[in-house]
C-alpha cells in the first residue's frame, strides 16, 4: 500500500481528501502545520506527498525545499495541493521539483485520485 502525506491545515478539506484517498488503497497521513510534517518526514517513509502552501507554522515553497535538498527525501514526488494559484508562487514550486500544482478548488476527489495515481503509481 502507498503511504501518502497529505499536509493542511484546513481539518475539513483534508477529512475530504484523506477518506478518498483511503478509499482508492492509499494509507494516509496527514499533517496540520510544516512542522509536523516536517517531523513526521524525517520519521516515516512516504511514497508521495500532498502540501498545502500557506500553514499556520511554514510556507509549503519552503517546505518542498527543505525535502528537496535532503538526500534521503529528495526522491519523494511532491504535488502542491492548495487553493493560492499566483504565478510567482506555481513557477517556484514547480522550479523546485514539485511534479503538480493542483488547486483545491478546481479539483474533485476523483480527479484528485488520478492526480496521485500519477504521482505515486497505485
Amino acid at each position: 500500500m502507498k503511504r501518502i502525506l497529505l499536509v493542511d491545515d484546513e481539518k475539513d478539506t483534508a477529512a475530504v481528501f484523506q477518506t478518498a484517498l483511503t478509499g482508492a488503497g492509499y494509507e494516509v497521513f496527514v499533517a496540520p502545520d510544516g512542522k509536523t510534517a516536517t517531523d513526521l518526514i524525517a520519521k516515516e517513509h512516504f511514497d508521495g506527498i500532498l502540501l498545502d502552501q500557506m500553514l499556520p507554522d511554514a510556507h509549503g515553497n519552503e517546505i518542498l525545499k527543505g525535502i528537496k535538498a535532503n538526500e534521503a527525501t529528495k526522491n519523494i514526488p511532491v504535488a502542491m495541493l492548495t487553493n493560492f494559484g499566483d504565478d510567482e508562487m506555481i513557477k517556484e514550486a514547480l522550479n523546485t521539483g514539485a511534479q503538480d500544482y493542483i488547486l483545491k478548488y478546481q479539483v474533485s476527489t476523483d480527479d484528485l485520485i488520478v492526480k496521485v495515481k500519477t504521482l505515486v503509481g497505485q
